[in-house]
């Protein structure tokens, strides 16, 4: 794949706090780090942190908007926990494991000033409203927090997508937290650009309904072990059958060919 690492002024870019894996550059450093760095850089459109995991990188050979949102976004972390032992392998480096889950971490005990105007795109408003709560006991005023529960297939509805992004701008969002899934939430970040504003965003998925306490999250050592997959299977069978024991399988293919490339270059 060709290289799409982040261009000069989109995220940190230390190459001592990065690695190179299927053509993109991800960051290996600490989640408040590289918040902190995509936050105090100014952009003239959304700065938006991705969180890779397996599923992506199989959908990534095959989307090219999804491609194209990657390729365009401020920071890229490594989720899934095979990603993280493969960075590990191909730099001989640290590298951890950021998710969602230690994204949203970053803010929603003690917001910093990034997050003073936050927006959340939510699968269900009862989260939303939860972690709206949340923020303002943690000291965000009224008016502050605002959200959304998009309808199925909204990514491809441009009336609805142009009143979202309106929305949004308007009620100026400094942070803009995508909880609808991937690739919908990075694709429809991408597509609208410079009408968002300038706002960072996180796309977390279903940590948004797990940090509200909807969801529940794998047991740490599950976690560790990379088996928090299970997990998830185990709470969503049907959702999530064809994901882990189908297409999942094509990311051994997909990594080999990428390693076998990266050792002829």
């Amino acid at each position: 794949m060709p290289d799409r690492s982040a261009s000069p002024g989109r995220g940190a870019s230390d190459p001592s706090t990065t690695v190179t894996l299927f053509g993109y550059s991800f960051h290996t450093g600490s989640a408040p780090a590289i918040v902190a760095a995509v936050a105090a850089h100014h952009a003239v459109g959304p700065r938006t942190i991705v969180t890779a995991n397996v599923d992506h990188i199989v959908q990534l050979a095959e989307d090219a908007d999804f491609r194209d949102a990657y390729a365009r976004a401020a920071a890229r972390t490594l989720d899934g926990m095979p990603l993280v032992w493969l960075a590990r392998a191909t730099s001989g480096r640290p590298a951890e494991r950021i998710t969602g889950h230690d994204l949203l971490a970053c803010v929603l005990a003690d917001p910093p000033p990034f997050a003073r105007r936050v927006f959340f795109v939510a699968a269900r408003q009862d989260a939303a409203d939860t972690l709206t709560t949340r923020l303002q006991a943690a000291g965000l005023p009224d008016g502050a927090v605002a959200s959304a529960v998009p309808p199925f297939g909204f990514e491809d509805d441009a009336s609805y997508g142009r009143a979202l992004a309106e929305r949004i701008r308007t009620h100026g969002t400094t942070l803009l937290v995508m909880g609808v899934g991937a690739p919908k939430s990075e694709i429809w970040v991408d597509r609208q650009g410079r009408a968002l504003g300038n706002p960072v965003v996180f796309c977390v998925g279903e940590a948004l309904s797990v940090a509200a306490g909807y969801v529940p999250r794998a047991p740490w050592l599950m976690q560790r072990l990379g088996l928090e997959w299970v997990f998830r299977f185990l709470c969503a069978p049907r959702r999530l059958f064809r994901r882990y024991f189908i297409e999942s399988w094509r990311f051994i293919g997909i990594a080999a060919r990428d390693r076998a490339s990266g050792r002829r270059d």
